[in-house]
Parts: structure tokens; C-alpha cells; sequence
């Protein structure tokens, strides 16, 4: 089972597919995953309702106003990475397996990505995430959806769209 310490996104529109790269440039094992449309829209329509049950400070904010506070905190995280640019991610010679299955699980205040590919019932790797980076890794794949033109709204955390109607 390989950790991947670092994880890149490449967004390409031939494939139309999320490139996603473990392990870039930090001495460890490389290794590339497609990730398709139908994958991450799954993954992000999840996202809401993970970061609530897994964020303290969301989950005890009033419910018509848990969404703000999930989109607050999804912004903070993103001011707060560092973004190398690539301009070109060199992929060539690295062949990406598609990726079948991503779990995502929660515990002692970290986030824990297990990757499986192909026909394998086995963990092919994992990554495990503060809550900033897990916003981050959100982040990167609603760009993607983003720019591949995958039908998402701006926001990922779409106040309008998730906030109870009430009548005062």
C-alpha cells in the first residue's frame, strides 16, 4: 500500500477526466489516477454533508446557516495553500490506472483517502488530511469540474441551494 504523501491535479479536457498525481516531486513513489466525472460529482455531492458531521464548529451552527459556515471555512482553507503552478505537468511516461473506488473516513480529527483501482478489493494507497487539506483536495476537484464543464454551480457549498426555506 503506497502513501501519497502529495497530491497534484491535472485537468484534461482530451481525456476529459481529472488527472490525479500522487507523490509529484517528493521523492516518493509516483503514481497517477484518472478520476472521472462520475467519481468526483459523487465525491462532491457527499462533500456537504462529510464536512458538516466531521467539523465541529459546522455542525453546532444553526442549520440555515451551516452552509455559510461549510462555504467560510472551504475559503479560508483555499487562501490558505500553497499552489505551485505547473504549467506542465509532465505525464507522458506515467501511465494513470483508473481509480474504481475512493473512501473517505474520519478519525481522531483526520480525514483518511483510501484508493482502490481496477478489480483489486484491496487499499492500493492512502492519504490521510487535516481538515484544511481535505478542503483543499474539494477545492482542486470542483476547479476540475469546473473546468471540464461537468455541470457544477460555482459555489461548492451552494447556499441556495442547501439551506432550508423558512417562513418568518
Amino acid at each position: 500500500m503506497i502513501n501519497l504523501a502529495s497530491l497534484s491535479f491535472y485537468f484534461d479536457v482530451v481525456e476529459d477526466r481529472i488527472r490525479l498525481i500522487g507523490n509529484l516531486d517528493n521523492g516518493q513513489e509516483r503514481t497517477d489516477f484518472w478520476l472521472t466525472r462520475r467519481l468526483v460529482l459523487r465525491l462532491l455531492d457527499a462533500s456537504p454533508k462529510l464536512i458538516q458531521q466531521t467539523t465541529e464548529k459546522i455542525s453546532k451552527t444553526p442549520v440555515e446557516h451551516q452552509s455559510a459556515m461549510a462555504q467560510f471555512e472551504h475559503d479560508k482553507a483555499k487562501q490558505s495553500q500553497s499552489v505551485r503552478q505547473e504549467s506542465n505537468l509532465e505525464h507522458k511516461d506515467f501511465k494513470a490506472s483508473l481509480l474504481r473506488r475512493l473512501d473517505i473516513s474520519f478519525q481522531k480529527g483526520k480525514y483518511r483517502l483510501s484508493f482502490y483501482v481496477g478489480g483489486q478489493d484491496e487499499v492500493f494507497g492512502f492519504s490521510v488530511l487535516t481538515h484544511q487539506e481535505m478542503h483543499q483536495i474539494l477545492h482542486w476537484m470542483h476547479k476540475g469540474c469546473l473546468q471540464l464543464d461537468w455541470g457544477v454551480s460555482e459555489s461548492l457549498f451552494d447556499v441556495d441551494e442547501q439551506a432550508p426555506m423558512r417562513l418568518q
